[in-house]
């Protein structure tokens, strides 16, 4: 028997992932703008930016008040949103599902992170922020993937008519 998944169920879905990454955006933004809570004592953000190959751009956005990782994490909701929100369909399905399905790839990395954490296997013998950071940061991976994923599903060959789970054929707005 198949399943039909209301659009409001979808939409729910997409809300409830996104607002996970809400903690993470906030965090990330504040440290960005100087602050410190969560960070070792002489930890920054910008060095760590420029340690690991970032480019001289995204090392200049942080040291002036804007974190990447943020913005991403916000553009990664708000096309989370244009998936399943009617202001969307404005745009071709293809300009949408081509990095909503890369974006899915944030769940299995959520995951990591987790199992990380939890086994202390990162790889680092001091850390660099607190433990309470981390599962804003999982959970945001996992939100916005799992958003980014419904989303793209939910779009995926199916228009504007309700999407049958799984996918078998046309839809009926039943």
């Amino acid at each position: 028997m198949t399943r039909v998944v209301k659009p409001a169920v979808v939409r729910t879905v997409v809300a409830l992932g996104s607002a996970a990454a809400v903690p993470y955006i906030a965090l990330k933004t504040y440290w960005a703008m100087g602050g410190r809570a969560g960070l070792a004592d002489g930890f920054d953000v910008a060095d760590e930016f420029a340690k690991n190959g970032a480019s001289d751009q995204v090392v200049w956005l942080e040291r002036h008040g804007i974190d990447f990782t943020a913005v991403m994490a916000l553009m990664g909701v708000v096309l989370a949103f244009a998936l399943v929100r009617p202001w969307g369909r404005r745009f071709p399905r293809w300009l949408l599902l081509t990095p909503a399905s890369a974006g899915t790839l944030l769940v299995p990395y959520g995951l990591l992170t987790v199992v990380l954490a939890l086994t202390r296997s990162g790889g680092h013998t001091e850390y660099s922020m607190t433990e309470w950071v981390v599962p804003a940061g999982a959970c945001a991976f996992l939100g916005i993937g799992t958003a980014l994923g419904v989303g793209a599903w939910s779009r995926l060959g199916h228009g504007d008519r309700l999407v049958r789970w799984p996918a078998r054929g046309p839809a009926t707005d039943e």
